[in-house]
């Protein structure tokens, strides 16, 4: 009779920490969805004032390999179509704009007209 309440009190520690994890899950998810929202957030205007002084960018963008990396050079161009996208005029050609999706960010560097080098990385 005594194992009963034995089983019973170790389910119910299973069942309790099983609750909790899943809980703090659910309650994490929502606050990284947030500090990325305001990672997103500050990149764009970050890069709303750079296109605003003419400044030159440097972005490295995620790719689909781990452990390959792209980089552009360029100069921000026209106004925002969209708020989750930047277009980039490239220095190597000033005929090519590519429009980069700000999740692909990864680093960026800002060299102002002044010289004022500003960086940062999500």
């Amino acid at each position: 009779m005594e194992k009963k309440p034995k089983v019973l009190n170790k389910l119910g520690k299973i069942i309790q920490l099983y609750s909790a994890t899943l809980l703090d899950t659910f309650l994490s998810d929502d606050h990284d969805k947030r500090v990325e929202k305001e990672k997103l957030a500050y990149i764009q205007l970050k890069l709303q004032e750079a296109k605003g002084q003419n400044s030159l960018l440097v972005l490295q963008l995620k790719t689909e390999k781990v452990d390959k990396f792209e980089v552009l050079v360029g100069w921000g161009v026209g106004k925002t179509i969209n708020k989750d996208q930047i277009a980039i005029r490239l220095r190597n050609n000033s005929q090519l704009t590519r429009m980069i999706s700000l999740n692909r960010i990864d680093k960026i560097s800002i060299l102002t007209p002044t010289g004022e080098n500003v960086k940062f990385a999500r």
